[in-house]
């Protein structure tokens, strides 16, 4: 099933969001060098200088004007008498680029000039601005989504000169080019084309309005490009053959993305092989969650996250391994994934990488593509947690290896205590703890008690295979699946907020 029809990135206007004062008179307040927020009421509120403050420190002779208001009575006239004083003092400062993160502050309606349009020609200074909506990412990049049919991205005003269109995104990234020049092709039955987050890949024929608007709605991430699916049908030729065209600095850096909810291991592992290098893949699909231009601002939030999406389209679960570097299989066999990027409640935040995360004095925590492994500090994750794949309906919890029939040390139990405590709910609800090796009488009460606690499921422990030494080559995903009999299924007891 490929992703027309699946909302994987929630809209503007969304009624379910917080909806802002826009009564009150604007305001101006500048709160660093040459960087100024347009508000209403007396003070800007959190978001606002939150969302600035990713933009700052400004650049010689640049000034940023961040408008968290709808609108300003009287228009773009009514906004260049706002910034008046502001605009005054950075052209004696020899400002000479000004960024307007404004929504729609590039946009002319007949006779009347955009506010970029006013700002550049009467205070005699370049304005970047867009035709659609501003948007801030988590790395204080400005990004526009495109629309279909309509202008889009940033625009550059020049005092006395026709406006040019820039990019989807500032700064523009150096990858750009060469997604340009790839071009809008069709190639074996699927249409190749550049979207602002980069390129993407879908089924040839007729495309709805609404898959159009979220290939374009995607931000940049981490100034990668990506390489959207949105149907996992696509093959892994196609996907190579893309991928070859680009030059290698840029293919190095490339990620896979599915818009389709599903899991992409397998064929990131497939381009990897067919293309002989590394191939890097996002877990799950973007969404926004809501904090894109909030109903009553003009300016609004581009951060992510990804979730891994569920047969019917809808958000599941945010897994802890967000990106995977799949590698070549060697004549040895297939490998695991790389963890190479990831997210842990804050009890793992210490650590040096994704397979070394402090849990205690004892032990220690690893991200895997299905979910956490805790273990002792000596012990690696077994080929079973680290090959098994990611799944919408399971979050894997993984323990082990233990000693035969061993009583585990004390320190064991209020370190899990505080790691299950800090688990989300839609994480709970899936979890599924598996456990590699044997438990006594004792410890194994008390691992049932734990899951009890905290409405996880628990499996029989997992006694064969034998735990595979770390770093030894796997042999794929499906041949570690970790599946067994569930012994304990609880419901999801109520939690505190």
């Amino acid at each position: 099933m490929d992703c027309e029809g699946r909302m994987t990135v929630i809209p503007a206007g969304d009624p379910g969001r917080v909806r802002y004062d826009t009564a009150t008179a604007s305001t101006v307040t500048s709160v660093g060098e040459h960087l100024h927020l347009v508000h209403s009421g007396s003070r800007p509120p959190v978001w606002l200088t939150r969302l600035a403050g990713r933009l700052g420190p400004t650049r010689p002779n640049e000034a940023f004007v961040v408008v968290g208001v709808s609108s300003v009575e009287g228009g773009a006239e009514g906004l260049g008498r706002l910034l008046a004083p502001v605009l005054e003092a950075s052209r004696d400062a020899r400002v000479r680029l000004l960024t307007l993160v404004m929504s729609e502050g590039a946009h002319e309606a007949g006779d009347s000039p955009s506010a970029a349009r006013l700002i550049s020609e009467r205070w005699g200074m370049d304005v970047l601005a867009t035709a659609g909506s501003a948007l801030v990412t988590a790395a204080g990049r400005l990004f526009a989504p495109g629309h279909p049919g309509g202008p889009g991205g940033w625009w550059h005003f020049s005092p006395g000169t026709a406006a040019r269109h820039v990019s989807g995104h500032l700064p523009v990234p150096d990858w750009e080019i060469a997604v340009r020049r790839v071009g809008r092709q069709a190639l074996a039955g699927h249409i190749v084309e550049p979207v602002p987050a980069g390129l993407a890949v879908r089924p040839a024929g007729p495309v709805s309005p609404a898959t159009h608007a979220r290939l374009h709605a995607v931000p940049p991430q981490d100034g990668r490009p990506q390489l959207i699916i949105t149907s996992p049908r696509t093959p892994a030729t196609v996907l190579a053959v893309v991928m070859g065209t680009l030059p290698e600095r840029v293919r190095g850096s490339l990620r896979l993305v599915s818009l389709a909810g599903q899991p992409m291991s397998r064929t990131a592992q497939e381009v990897s092989d067919l293309l002989g290098c590394e191939v890097g893949v996002a877990l799950g699909a973007p969404v926004m969650n809501g904090r894109a231009v909030p109903e009553g601002v003009s300016a609004g939030d581009a951060a992510v996250d990804q979730y891994l999406l569920d047969e019917e389209g809808r958000p599941a679960w945010r897994p802890f391994a967000l990106t995977l570097a799949h590698g070549p299989a060697t004549s040895e066999g297939g490998r695991p994934a790389r963890v190479t990027q990831w997210r842990v409640p804050a009890v793992l935040s210490a650590g040096t990488g994704p397979d070394a995360l402090s849990l205690g004095r004892d032990w220690k925590a690893a991200v895997t593509p299905s979910g956490l492994w805790v273990g002792p500090r000596d012990a690696a994750p077994p080929l079973l947690a680290t090959a098994r794949p990611a799944r919408a309906d399971t979050v894997a919890l993984d323990l082990g290896p233990w000693g035969s029939h061993r009583p585990l040390d004390a320190s064991l139990w209020p370190a899990l205590e505080r790691l299950f405590g800090q688990l989300e709910p839609e994480v709970c609800v899936r979890a599924v703890v598996h456990v590699h090796g044997d438990l006594d009488a004792r410890d194994g009460e008390r691992l049932h008690g734990l899951t009890v606690r905290h409405g996880l499921r628990c499996v029989d422990p997992v006694t064969s295979p034998r735990p595979e030494p770390a770093g030894r080559p796997g042999t794929g995903p499906e041949a570690a699946s970790g599946a067994g009999r569930s012994r304990q299924r609880t419901p999801l007891p109520a939690r505190s907020s």
